[in-house]
């Protein structure tokens, strides 16, 4: 038995819903989810914004530094669309790039550095790369190993600190743009459920970092490794529905996301109809948690660092509430930047 303890009165029947949809829909074929999932969130909350929430949008995200390289060779007609896309991946990008050396870019661990909780919405002036934004973990055990809180300052501190500040008339263009570049990736980061948990036991007594701390295989030629590292459980459900880089890639497969929303008969569509859309961050990050809960930490995926070898079962699962989430994010989103830049 998880000592998650779902103590949130109705809220316990969203969750409840989400895991009950979700589990009926396991014919989806599983693919995967990292910048290509960041996109698709984006291009989806694109989709369902409002004209004046997608100019203002647009307008702020032309000083973000990296805007030049969003639409080179994109047609003019295309680029607002393109660069809010990218925006989304923006602060993964900036993991990805080596920092010895370079005053642009300056490398923190991820945990929470000495300066975590000042008054950081400093936009772009803001050289750290700030991991523990990317996640809120809600700690669990299933064998009565003592736990640890998330820590204070996280994703959900900082979606709503920043949702904020796109309505903040003191505050200046370049630090809404930083905001939101931050926002994009965020709302997306808190509905893939192992960015939401930690699992706590007796091989992970100081929690195994939504699921980093396990080794996954393929099955079917055993591979254990990518890139000459450990392929990790977190990286199978950040890779769950595709990880082709790839904008107009990304574009095609939120096409047919968006075309099933719009199917009232379809089961996203109807899902998405059910789904509360005006929740609260915390609320959107106790949803994931509940699933990595129910679905993660399944079989074969045991107690202990593996490796382990999940099946197609299993990806597909996967795959399939991963594209329920890139939904359910997407149009959160949506309703938020329809609200504070509408």
């Amino acid at each position: 038995m998880c000592a998650f303890v779902h103590d949130i009165g109705g809220h316990m029947k969203r969750i409840a819903l989400t895991i009950a949809l979700a589990a009926s829909a396991f014919v989806t074929p599983a693919k995967a989810w990292n910048s290509r999932g960041h996109m698709v969130v984006a291009a989806i909350a694109w989709d369902r914004m409002t004209p004046a929430a997608r100019a203002q949008a647009s307008v702020l995200l032309r000083i973000n530094p990296d805007y030049a390289t969003w639409v080179a060779g994109i047609a003019s007609d295309d680029r607002d669309r393109i660069a809010f896309m990218q925006a989304a991946t923006w602060p993964d990008d900036l993991r990805s790039r080596i920092c010895t050396g370079r005053p642009e870019c300056v490398d923190d661990d991820r945990y929470e550095p000495a300066d975590a909780g000042n008054n950081l919405n400093i936009g772009y002036r803001d050289k750290r790369l700030r991991r523990y934004w990317h996640f809120v973990d809600i700690p669990f055990t299933n064998d009565g190993t003592a736990t640890k809180p998330p820590f204070r300052y996280n994703a959900e501190t900082q979606i709503n600190l920043f949702s904020d500040s796109l309505r903040d008339a003191s505050l200046g263009d370049e630090a809404k743009s930083f905001d939101l570049s931050w926002l994009l990736h965020m709302v997306g980061d808190v509905h893939q459920p192992l960015h939401a948990t930690s699992r706590f036991n007796v091989t992970f007594r100081g929690g195994d970092d939504g699921g980093n701390g396990v080794i996954v295989c393929s099955p079917t030629a055993a591979k254990c490794e990518t890139k000459n590292r450990p392929f990790k459980l977190h990286s199978l459900w950040d890779d769950a529905i595709g990880t082709s880089g790839d904008a107009t890639s990304a574009w095609r497969k939120a096409g047919g996301l968006i075309a099933q929303l719009r199917d009232p008969t379809s089961f996203l569509s109807t899902m998405l109809a059910r789904a509360d859309l005006n929740s609260a961050p915390g609320d959107w990050i106790k949803e994931s948690a509940a699933l990595a809960q129910a679905y993660a930490y399944v079989p074969p995926i045991g107690a202990g660092k593996g490796p382990y070898f999940p099946g197609a079962d299993y990806r597909r699962n996967a795959g399939s509430i991963a594209e329920q989430q890139i939904v359910i994010a997407g149009a959160r989103l949506a309703q938020m930047l329809n609200r504070q830049l509408g």
